[in-house]
């Protein structure tokens, strides 16, 4: 049974996907971590004075982003999430940046 439509075969699908993220990644602004005695600054290029992109996600865990506010913000309410449950099913300490990522 032929497919109504357009029809593109999952190579090409997958090649078109690789190829969308990648422009985007090329086109994607720079995020740097530093420790200091007083503790982590986290600084991101920023053209937005009303969007920021970085952000805290629990004690002591930070999230920076860089691309599209609607993912950055997705992936940080995701974070926000996992961490609450996961600090509130076991101890805030068991919460660590390493399970987030």
């Amino acid at each position: 049974m032929a497919m109504p439509g357009m029809y593109v075969s999952p190579e090409q699908l997958m090649q078109d996907r690789a190829d969308y993220a990648r422009k985007g990644i090329s086109r994607g602004r720079s995020l740097a971590a530093v420790e200091y005695d007083g503790g982590v600054a986290l600084v991101a290029e920023n053209a937005s004075s009303t969007l920021r992109k970085v952000s805290e996600i629990y004690d002591r865990i930070a999230f920076g982003g860089v691309g599209r506010y609607n993912e950055f913000d997705q992936l940080r309410i995701a974070g926000v999430r996992y961490a609450e449950l996961k600090g509130y099913q076991y101890s805030r300490e068991d919460v660590d940046a390493r399970s987030l990522a």
